[in-house]
């Protein structure tokens, strides 16, 4: 038998919920929410920062480490500077309580694990390796890699297998490390791109087919990322890898272009409570890791706070007071 709820209780139910969930009755099967984290370069990971971070409620991060390297993919900065900049970064985390959850490995033209050039391939591994070791001391969880740069017309396939080639080469000093391997889906889903006027083919793993492909090939302990901004419907990516899904980049797009929009600005594409239904759906356990433009740190908080509480009033609570 159905109950009537007058209105203004069910939006008194509404507003206690969207205050705190915590204070509301749950039953088991609520998700609990994801722990909140942001990417950093490594050069701003500060004491101020990290501070700052800790009181919007981050737990963890994500670093890049593209500014050790010039245009050409050459490093620009000495092994002793790096290793300063390493050391004050991981000082500055642990004194805030913050997980350096996940190093962004460097990417870019002369950076691409897939070259065909098995010279120059080579000489990508190599600097990848070097990479791994100067970030030892962070003790990340996950290893992130691009799995390609954009490509040369009509070698699509040879790509796929030197950038297979690479991971496996490169899977060994990431498991060293303690970490994961996670490969990134990049922007799609058109096949060309045109830059300063030359004809490109789109970077690898641009579609969910073309991603799962790849992924199938790979060994099952070599996982993936999913970037919300790189596809339309992310979902369906997010669903399709299951329980391969390890690691996330949040930030909204057109699946088009790298757009990277905060999911709360109203810009963007995505269907967040899709996003978190597959997530929950998969199992997905790691930190709901932003990557994208905000104004404050405590907007992603908020961002991500309201998100939960309305998936859940959608999910849980209104059906509940249904029945």
């Amino acid at each position: 038998m159905k109950r009537k709820i007058s209105g203004l209780f069910f939006k008194f139910l509404l507003s206690l919920c969207l205050a705190s969930l915590g204070s509301f009755a749950q039953p088991k099967s609520y998700p609990d929410p994801l722990k909140i984290g942001a990417s950093f370069s490594l050069e701003t990971v500060t004491t101020t920062a990290m501070s700052d971070a800790k009181s919007a409620g981050i737990s963890s991060i994500q670093v890049s480490v593209n500014g050790w390297f010039d245009k050409s993919g050459h490093f620009k900065m000495t092994e002793e500077e790096i290793s300063k900049e390493v050391n004050d970064a991981r000082k500055a985390a642990a004194d805030a309580g913050i997980n350096i959850w996940a190093i962004h490995m460097p990417f870019g033209r002369y950076i691409d694990i897939s070259l065909i050039s098995e010279t120059e391939r080579q000489k990508v591994v190599a600097i990848h390796k070097k990479v791994l070791q100067l970030c030892r001391v962070l003790k990340p969880e996950v290893i992130l890699f691009h799995p390609s740069w954009y490509l040369s017309l009509d070698q699509r396939d040879e790509h796929i297998n030197q950038m297979i080639k690479s991971v496996l080469e490169l899977a060994k000093p990431v498991k060293d490390l303690g970490a994961i391997m996670v490969i990134e889906n990049m922007t799609g889903p058109e096949l060309y791109v045109m830059s300063q006027g030359i004809k490109y083919e789109r970077p690898l793993c641009r579609t969910v087919d073309e991603t799962m492909k790849i992924m199938n090939k790979l060994p099952s302990q070599i996982y993936a990322a999913v970037d919300m901004n790189h596809m339309l419907h992310p979902e369906k990516l997010i669903l399709a890898l299951g329980n391969r899904l390890k690691f996330v980049h949040v930030s909204d797009g057109d699946g088009e272009n790298e757009l990277h929009y905060f999911p709360c600005s109203g810009k963007g594409m995505n269907d967040w409570m899709a996003i978190l239904a597959a997530l929950y759906k998969a199992e997905y356990s790691g930190p709901f890791m932003y990557e994208c433009h905000y104004k404050d740190l405590k907007d992603l908080t908020v961002c991500y706070n309201y998100m939960y509480n309305k998936f859940i009033i959608e999910n849980y609570i209104k059906l509940k007071y249904k029945e």
